[in-house]
């Protein structure tokens, strides 16, 4: 092997672990950004909105860091000197880590929805503590009605938001925490997975100062390719003022 062939192989090498530390500094950032947000629907609102993206790129850091080493490793193996053979080795490579890369995006794509909404529902169903130190209670669907406005029902009613309404049942100190859920995916009726999207919209009826619209919502599974139909009430202009100011 000549000795430029040689510095080549060490360069990719040492990229490999290079692209290694960039995966470990991408996901401590994520990790001090989540552990960052003290309310916990804001942590809930950055850990469904980024947890999944921050994955993706050490998912992509990983197969290029796996792409470096193989490549180095199987040259210094085969001992290589001619540019063709370097040019099949970096096939035999990019052909692993696509595999690899392939195999992350679909555990990303279909099944870590699954962790994700386990990981939410733990950080939205933690035991809270009122001002006075007492576990407070979560009310339940029925129970909640009585303490929350109307405003705040119409936005559950158009699938917009949801409330959590926390109750010290000792002191009387009320919590209400608000959970944008308009992006959520939703589980398909045909494969179970979560990953029923809305596609498209359309409207059924418009709404106006005073009186609600009807909207026709279109979702797509990305996985088994089920298509559903859900109408949704459209606020009237009035009641989505209202909502502005919450």
């Amino acid at each position: 092997m000549n000795t430029l062939g040689e510095i080549w192989i060490q360069l990719f090498k040492n990229g490999s672990f290079g692209f290694i530390l960039l995966l470990v500094i991408n996901q401590m950032v994520y990790f001090v950004l989540l552990m960052s947000k003290t309310n916990r629907s804001d942590k809930y609102k950055f850990a469904a909105h980024n947890e999944v993206k921050y994955l993706k790129r050490t998912a992509n850091l990983f197969s290029i860091a796996i792409f470096f080493y193989l490549f180095g490793l199987i040259s210094g193996w085969l001992g290589l000197a001619q540019s063709y053979e370097f040019i099949f080795v970096a096939f035999m490579a990019f052909m692993i880590t696509f595999m690899i890369g392939y195999g992350f995006t679909m555990y990303l794509q279909y099944y870590y929805p699954f962790v994700l909404e386990k990981r939410l529902r733990a950080i939205r169903f933690k035991k809270l503590k009122s001002s006075s130190g007492n576990y407070m209670k979560l009310l339940n669907e029925l129970e909640e009605d009585e303490f929350m406005s109307d405003e705040m029902i119409a936005l559950e009613d158009a699938s917009e938001a949801d409330f959590d309404v926390w109750i010290d049942e000792v002191s009387g100190e009320k919590v209400i925490q608000k959970y944008d859920i308009s992006e959520k995916a939703l589980i398909c009726s045909k494969c179970n997975f979560r990953t029923l999207k809305e596609r498209k919209e359309k409207i059924l009826k418009d709404a106006s100062e005073f009186e609600e619209g009807l909207l026709e919502r279109t979702y797509n599974c990305t996985y088994c390719n089920h298509r559903e139909l859900k109408e949704v009430k459209i606020l009237s202009w009035s009641k989505r003022r209202e909502l502005e100011e919450i």
